[in-house]
């Protein structure tokens, strides 16, 4: 889970680099398409044992919602945003993971746990009374919404990690996720100039596809298998500081006291969120 952690922090800076020249939506597309096509081959040559109709629904329905409408909103919040407001926003994950674990009744209730939890929020109104350079209250709503719908594909997750193998598993999601877009991807690429794309978007694309997609989340459904979803998610804590500690010499994004402070006030509720 940490080798997953940090490549999903440098997929914060890739992103970055590729919303430059690449449209949001159309770049979801293209990834979860190509790593759909990275996927099959791996899926036949391992032949995982069958599945039917009711389970391939729900894992092409969690596909939709994990693969495609989190990975759509977090391409349309970091063109937005900041790479430190939208790691720091991410890193606010596992508490909402926990709290529909407890909805769900996966896991029960604590109620010491909301002083880290209001700690964390409390962080997020410091990050947002002074935004830094680049960053916007859209582009967070958008990652936020990107979170959300990642929390619930996790929650829902956990009962079918034993179902399928990880490679079936995968390969189902993002089935569901290249079908969900293909109307808009097929329809953007008509009037796209591919031909002013530089090299560099092209590999942060392929890179999309391949390590943060496919590899990232092959580990993630092993893990899955073995960890609560909440103690999963707790990984992504170390997100932001990752991700903004990336971003200062890569991408020249500068450290405000406003983001210090808020992204300390957030690391420390989920901190202690967990710890209760």
């Amino acid at each position: 889970m940490f080798l997953v952690t940090l490549l999903w922090s440098f997929n914060f800076i890739t992103s970055k680099v590729a919303m430059r020249q690449w449209n949001p939506v159309l770049l979801t597309g293209w990834r979860t398409t190509l790593a759909l096509l990275i996927c099959l081959p791996l899926y036949w040559r391992e032949r995982p044992h069958p599945w039917d109709w009711s389970m391939f629904w729900r894992f092409v329905g969690l596909g939709t919602l994990g693969m495609a409408a989190n990975q759509l909103f977090f391409a349309m919040g970091v063109k937005r945003t900041s790479v430190a407001h939208g790691a720091l926003i991410v890193g606010l994950t596992p508490l909402f993971v926990y709290l529909l674990s407890c909805a769900v009744g996966q896991e029960h209730f604590r109620p010491r746990k909301l002083i880290g939890m209001g700690l964390a929020l409390a962080g997020i109104s410091v990050l947002q009374a002074k935004s830094s350079v680049g960053a916007s209250l859209v582009g967070d709503a958008l990652v936020l919404l990107g979170c959300l719908t990642f929390t619930v594909f996790t929650v829902f997750s956990k009962p079918l990690s034993g179902k399928l193998s990880p490679i079936g598993t995968v390969t189902l999601n993002f089935l569901g996720a290249v079908v969900f877009l293909a109307p808009a991807t097929i329809t953007l690429s008509l009037d796209f100039p591919f031909r002013q794309l530089l090299p560099i978007s092209w590999l942060c694309l392929l890179f999309m596809a391949a390590v943060p997609s496919v590899f990232c989340f092959l580990l993630y459904y092993r893990v899955l298998k073995q960890m609560p979803a909440s103690k999963l998610t707790t990984f992504t804590y170390l997100q932001p500081v990752m991700a903004s500690t990336m971003a200062i010499p890569l991408l020249g994004e500068a450290m405000s006291v406003g983001l210090l402070a808020g992204g300390l006030m957030i690391l420390a509720g989920v901190y202690l969120t967990e710890r209760f």
